[in-house]
């Protein structure tokens, strides 16, 4: 690839201005405030455009804004440039800074050829993408400003993914580098590290140990319980106890009961009868043979009665007399009379009462056999012949047990309420155990994945370090004025050492400035050539470069970069005087020129 202009319309101070290239070395020579840096930026803006991206903008594409958008305040912002690419198409891209989405990239020559969804990138055509880079690894190798010939230390993650790119994958998007990143980051954030509090990793081992604990937790409580439910068991064992003691004392006294309440019934029956004769008959004033005995014991006085009531009764005309004998045969037959209706009274009631003793004897000896059919015989014999006083002693305690079983039953209900499940348990800790087994596998599943494509990413560091190192040392005895000999670079972290014939090794970036400088100039130039995808060349944007350096070396370097655009366009931006001699002398069409810039004002 090649520029053959790039126009501004507008861009920073310039409107419809242009510069044109040749495919050579192209000095390009300004004073202060000529516009050189413009031009720079310009031709980076022309070929990769700016992305288009939501939210604010980052620094750097912030940095770029404030410095290269129009001063006329018109709000336009437009730059494009022609580049000629290494199949012969001619590609003109249009970038239109203040809205990405009027951008395109067009064939020069042909008509309705529109090439801008073969580099579309972040949002906007970029056109670095023919040369396998993008925006950001094409301005860290090819676009060098003097003040970032270094930068190359402080952003080499972005130059080790191309390096890869171009050494391992011949200019596709997929690289070691970029496959680790991935793998770090999906590592990061499904796996974590054992300190991060938040990552699957340590989260799910806090879970495991969360649900030991509180199976371990369960069990205890589950112990407990099976515990508590023996004592409330045996409190019921007890109560029982107690209850079939009481029954079985309940059951001997009413048998006792019972045999007491016979035994009255059995001596009331054995009464001596109530008449004086013998015991009464079934009813007052009935006859029979009780009361016909009774009769005969009491007749002679009957008849002595009855005989004065008639001597009484004849002496009528004599009240007094008849009175005297009269009254007391009268007075004795009443009383017997009545005696005889008293006894016959008392002798109803004596049956009546007999027949309730006899009925109570039945029925406690009922009950006395029913409460015995309740109870063991053991227990029963036990109970007979008890202390009067043991059954209400018994009945005491079999309430307090019943008392204390009842408690305790209320206590374990609320402890089993309150039991955690042994089986949810179980369940939970198999779970986080699952869990962070899988998390485990998956950690070293990545781990021997990153393993793996680090030593490829070693392998391919060892396949490009030789490329690089020969490519360096091309120009490094020149520029160095023999200074140095050799070099050796690490492809991971762009570090560059070098030594002259037998001394020690020395890093490069640890030398003077302007010899790290010119050193790392010369490892840009290097990537530039093997960063690129097959078949193209990466062209160079440099703006005073070569500040730093003294003559000698400012001239060895210019040769080296006038060697390097036989095969490479090389723009070099400058304002010195004696590098603007050099290509006065040097350089001529048509691959190279000198082009100097209008003085401002």
């Amino acid at each position: 690839m090649r520029f053959e202009k790039v126009r501004a319309h507008p861009f920073g101070p310039f409107d419809h201005e242009a510069l044109t290239l040749l495919p050579g070395l192209n000095v390009v020579y300004g004073t202060n405030e000529a516009g050189k840096s413009t031009w720079h930026a310009a031709l980076y803006a022309g070929l990769c455009g700016m992305r288009k991206k939501k939210g604010a903008l980052n620094a750097s594409d912030k940095l770029f804004r404030n410095r290269h958008r129009p001063w006329d305040g018109s709000g336009k912002w437009a730059v494009s440039a022609v580049v000629a690419l290494e199949d012969g198409r001619r590609v003109e891209l249009h970038h239109d800074l203040a809205n990405a989405a009027n951008s395109c990239a067009v064939d020069a020559d042909l008509a309705d050829r529109d090439y801008s969804n073969q580099i579309m990138h972040d949002g906007a055509p970029d056109g670095s993408r023919w040369l396998g880079l993008d925006r950001r690894s094409f301005l860290g190798v090819a676009c060098v400003r003097q003040a970032q010939v270094l930068g190359l230390l402080d952003d080499a993650g972005a130059l080790q993914q191309d390096l890869q790119r171009a050494a391992a994958t011949a200019g596709t998007d997929e690289t070691a580098a970029r496959a680790l990143e991935l793998l770090a980051a999906h590592r990061s954030e499904h796996v974590g590290a054992e300190h991060a509090p938040t990552k699957p990793l340590r989260t799910a081992r806090q879970r495991v140990d969360a649900a030991t604990s509180a199976l371990g937790a369960a069990r205890q409580a589950q112990a407990r319980y099976v515990a508590r439910r023996r004592d409330v068991e045996q409190l019921a064992r007890e109560a029982d106890a107690r209850e079939r003691e009481v029954a079985a004392l309940r059951a001997a006294r009413a048998g006792e009961a019972a045999a007491a309440a016979e035994r009255r019934a059995a001596h009331a029956a054995d009464l001596p009868a109530l008449a004086p004769a013998g015991r009464p008959g079934p009813a007052a004033g009935g006859s029979g043979p009780r009361l016909t005995a009774a009769f005969r014991a009491a007749a002679p006085f009957l008849a002595a009665a009855a005989v004065a009531a008639g001597a009484g009764l004849a002496l009528a005309d004599s009240r007094m007399l008849g009175l005297v004998i009269g009254a007391p045969g009268l007075g004795y037959l009443a009383w017997w009379w009545l005696s005889r209706r008293r006894a016959a009274a008392a002798a109803a009631q004596a049956r009546r009462l007999l027949a309730e003793l006899r009925a109570d004897a039945g029925r406690l000896r009922e009950e006395a056999a029913a409460l015995a059919g309740q109870v063991a015989p053991s227990l029963l014999d036990a109970a007979r012949g008890a202390a009067p006083e043991r059954l209400a002693a018994a009945e005491r305690e079999a309430r307090n047990a019943r008392a204390a079983w009842h408690t305790a039953r209320g206590q374990l209900e609320q402890l089993a309420e309150d039991l955690p499940s042994l089986a949810d348990a179980e369940d939970e800790l198999a779970a986080t155990k699952g869990e962070l087994e899988r998390v485990e596998r998956l950690d070293r599943t990545l781990a021997r994945t990153i393993g793996f494509l680090r030593r490829a990413e070693e392998r391919v560091h060892r396949s490009v370090a030789p490329v690089l190192r020969a490519t360096v040392l091309e120009w490094l005895p020149g520029v160095t004025g023999g200074r140095y000999t050799d070099c050796k670079v690490d492809p991971g972290s762009l570090q560059v050492e070098v030594r002259d014939a037998g001394g020690p090794w020395r890093s490069a970036a640890l030398l003077s400035h302007g010899t790290a400088e010119q050193i790392y100039l010369l490892l840009r130039l290097a990537l530039a050539r093997h960063l690129v995808a097959d078949g193209e060349v990466c062209p160079l944007i440099l703006d005073d470069t070569l500040a730093a350096g003294d003559a000698e070396r400012k001239q060895a370097l210019l040769n080296a970069l006038h060697a390097v655009s036989a095969g490479t366009q090389v723009i070099l931006f400058t304002h010195e005087g004696d590098v603007q001699a050099w290509a006065q002398q040097r350089l001529s069409g048509p691959r190279d020129a000198l082009t100097e810039l209008p003085r401002p004002g």
